[in-house]
């Protein structure tokens, strides 16, 4: 596997992007998504390494907490639902 770095502004590509499948007004996700990545950010200043599951996890932990829709969204975007 090739070694990848996380990318804050493709986290929040990605968040808004499942948000607008959802329908979500943006007014609304924009603040869920701030402070995801604030989390997130914070959640790696102690860590040198990740894995993708590992930021995943705390992603999807993270959205449960505001939008319960958007973590599962969020968790199953590669798969049929």
């Amino acid at each position: 596997m090739s070694d990848q770095l996380f990318s804050p502004d493709e986290l929040v590509a990605l968040l808004q992007s499942e948000s607008r499948s959802l329908g979500l007004p943006e007014h609304s996700t924009e603040p869920i998504i701030e402070r995801v990545l604030h989390a997130v950010l914070a959640w790696l200043e102690h860590r040198d390494i990740i894995t993708k599951s590992d930021l995943e996890r705390v992603v999807s932990s993270e959205l449960d907490k505001y939008s319960p829709d958007l973590a599962l969204v969020y968790r199953n975007r590669d798969k049929i639902i």
